[in-house]
């Protein structure tokens, strides 16, 4: 066994909730996880787990490795899936829907790949920021954003698998920032002109920053509101004002130095995209394999900003 092999079994550890039942849950003996996971405990110069006689702690550093192994095994499960499904190729159409942003820039060019990849399989997209219902529509996979104008996504009849959790930032032209100023303070927002995102149902004259997890309440002084982020940010890059964003929606921006990132000390929120599908023990297999290969090629989209 190596690494990779000591980090599953740890996987297991954590996720069936002690070592006994991570050695019946893998068919091995209670002797050899415990060995196993000593043994990269050693390898990487702490320990992850304190044990008692009858609970299982992470420590500090366990948490973090926690937080990776878990990636590292979903890449893994979808890449597996995908490389298996080389030997019985499915057919058929999938309908998909997806926040028009994240659509056009980051999930239409997974698509493509899946689509070269898997040649009898037809994709139906749907983008568009409306939160369209699955049933109605005869969508197979949702994908939805929540943290921007909504808290969380809540529904019994579905299920959820989370794709990105993004920091929300406010951001400025160079240009508007040499004619109006660089605010500060959150209040100081109240002198500058800003961009706002609305939809048909939602929008606010206020944005939210928390300090210590308490919310704060700043009103605006909004010179363009729109109800496509798109929009919102080519106003943001001609200078009409400070504009609130998602890291992927300033990847490019921020790249090219368009804009550039102001109030950077306070926490303006996380923005989480869902693949949301039907609460049913299996999916269609064309639709869990465009599942795992979206989840596949969006781990990293975050770490090549």
């Amino acid at each position: 066994m190596g690494m990779l092999d000591d980090t599953a079994i740890f996987i297991a550890i954590v996720q069936q909730g002690g070592f006994s039942h991570a050695a019946k849950y893998l068919g091995l003996s209670n002797g050899l996880i415990s060995r196993r996971l000593a043994q990269l405990e050693a390898q990487l110069g702490v320990t992850l787990i304190k044990r008692t006689t009858r609970q299982l702690h992470l420590t500090n550093e366990g948490e973090l490795f926690w937080q990776h192994a878990q990636r590292i095994q979903q890449e893994m499960d979808a890449a597996i899936s995908i490389i298996q499904s080389f030997a019985k190729k499915p057919k058929g159409t999938i309908r998909v829907s997806a926040p028009l942003y994240f659509g056009r820039h980051f999930l239409t060019p997974i698509i493509i790949k899946f689509l070269n990849t898997f040649t009898d399989i037809k994709i139906d997209l749907i983008l568009s920021n409306q939160r369209l219902d699955p049933i109605k529509e005869q969508l197979d996979l949702v994908i939805r954003g929540a943290g921007y104008l909504e808290e969380g996504l809540k529904d019994s009849n579905f299920q959820m698998k989370l794709l990105v959790k993004e920091k929300i930032g406010l951001y400025a032209s160079p240009d508007y920032i040499i004619k109006s100023g660089e605010p500060r303070l959150p209040e100081n927002l109240l002198n500058h002109h800003t961009i706002n995102y609305l939809d048909a149902k939602r929008g606010s004259e206020q944005w939210v920053y928390f300090e210590d997890n308490k919310p704060t309440s700043i009103m605006l002084n909004t010179k363009f509101t729109c109800n496509d982020i798109e929009s919102g940010l080519i106003a943001c890059i001609a200078s009409c004002g400070i504009g609130k964003f998602t890291e992927l929606n300033v990847k490019q921006a921020l790249q090219q130095h368009q804009v550039r990132p102001i109030l950077t000390k306070y926490d303006w929120g996380n923005y989480h995209l869902y693949v949301i599908y039907p609460q049913q023990k299996i999916l269609p297999k064309r639709s869990r394999l465009l599942l795992d290969f979206i989840t596949a090629h969006t781990q990293n989209l975050l770490g090549k900003i």
